[in-house]
Order: structure tokens, then sequence, then C-alpha cells
């Protein structure tokens, strides 16, 4: 009697990534039939639409949010997910708190093949993933950072930080440049105009186009030379002419 084959779609916005996984699950999980591979929030719940897959190979961070978001606008109650993450170990253990399979970034192949061998033992089950677990998956990432939190991703890793850890960030490029309270330095792989419309308005401002600062940590703006604010450990930033007024008017509302 020949295994029944699951049908599968990948959902990740790195191409490079999906090329990759792909080419692991068709070489090494021949019970894989792979029908998609989304590279866009769009393209995957078309995908899903169009196919109603058994398997979801998905993702944490996507083009336009998290695969969270992606999860409440389609109906997963008959598909099983397998999510593809970088995540820290805190993150780690509210997935295993949760009973939901990950794999990690990079991917190994032995964790690929036992990750689908659960998956095929959950649909002969009928073990189907709850949309509580989800909800309570989301949650426990959550509390973590019970204030706001940003995601900063690249492509090795994904990092969850608390708005208030973030001193400033600069443009590097197409990248963005994180510098943090405890003196790590994060490069997310987003534009710096992509963290403005992310960050909350109400604790960041934008002082010049390569820079946004966190204003709890601004302890002086100097308007002599040139104009630039100091910040609490000590670092100088650039004041664009234009937004220095925009800035004080900011200050005095806040």
């Amino acid at each position: 009697m020949e295994t029944e084959l699951i049908t599968s779609i990948i959902i990740e916005d790195e191409k490079n990534n999906a090329d990759l996984l792909a080419h692991f699950v068709k070489k090494y999980c021949p019970i894989i039939d792979l029908v998609a591979v989304s590279l866009t929030k769009k393209e995957a719940i078309a995908a899903i639409e169009t196919h109603q897959p058994q398997l979801l190979f998905l993702d944490i961070v996507l083009d336009e949010g998290t695969a969270f978001e992606l999860l409440e606008d389609v109906d997963t109650a008959q598909m099983q997910i397998i999510f593809i993450t970088a995540f820290d170990e805190f993150a780690l253990k509210a997935f295993r708190y949760n009973a939901v399979d990950y794999i990690l970034k990079p991917i190994q192949i032995d964790e690929l093949i036992k990750a689908v061998e659960r998956v095929r033992k959950h649909l002969e089950n009928q073990d189907f993933i709850f949309q509580e677990q989800i909800h309570n998956l989301t949650d426990s990432l959550q509390e973590k950072n019970p204030l706001k939190f940003v995601t900063i991703s690249n492509i090795d890793k994904v990092n969850f930080v608390k708005s208030e850890d973030i001193l400033y960030c600069n443009s590097s490029g197409r990248y963005t440049e994180f510098h943090l309270k405890d003196k790590r330095k994060l490069v997310a792989s987003k534009s710096l105009g992509d963290y403005e419309d992310i960050l909350d308005s109400s604790q960041f401002f934008r002082i010049h186009k390569s820079y946004i600062v966190n204003l709890q940590y601004i302890v002086s703006i100097n308007k002599k030379a040139g104009n630039y604010c100091e910040l609490v450990e000590g670092s100088s930033l650039p004041i664009s002419r234009r937004r220095l007024d925009a800035l004080f008017q900011f200050i005095k509302i806040m």
C-alpha cells in the first residue's frame, strides 16, 4: 500500500531561504507533495485558498508582518503547521509549551525530517492545532516584552527587542542599525523608513533622514554647534534643520 502524500506549501519571504527549504523537502521528505512556494502574505493566502494544503512550512517573519497575522486571515482548522524560526531560547520554550512544531534556521536536515514525521503522525491521529494554541503562542512570545516589542530581523536571526531598550537607530544603506541600551548593535534587513512606520510614534522621533531616536534618552539638544542631541550614554546625533522645530513642538506636546 502506497503512503498517501501530504500536500504542503512553503511560506517564506526570503527567496534564497525558500528555495533551499524546497530543495531539502523534495530531496529528503518524499512523503511531502510540495504544491506551492509563496514569498508574500498575499501569495500565501491565495495558495492556501487554491490548494487547501495539509501542511504549512511557515516562516515567522514575513514581508508584511508575522505568521500569526497571516493565520488570522486563513482557516487552518484542518492543517498542520511547521514554523520556521530563528528565535531565541525563550521563544523556543513558548513553542514547546504550546506543542507547536518548529524547525530552526539554519535548517538542519535531520530536524526537518523529524518534524515532517511528527506531522505525519498528527495527520494519522487527526490531531490538529487548535486556534487557541496559536493565540497562546502569540501571547507567550509577547509576555517576555509586556511593553511593545519590535522584531529586528535579518537573514540569520530574528530578535524580539523591547522598545524601551532601543536608544536609537540609523540608516545603513538598505539596512537599519539598532543601538541598544546594553551596547549591542543589531542590523535589520528593513529600511529606516519601514521602521519609522513600525516604531511607536509617541516614543520615537525621526530627527534626521538617517536617524530615529528614542526621546526618553535625550539629555540635551544643542542648537549652537550645528543642531544635535546628546543621549544618556554619550552619543551625539545630528538633527536636520527642518526637523528641529517639529522636534521641539513634539516635546512640548508630550
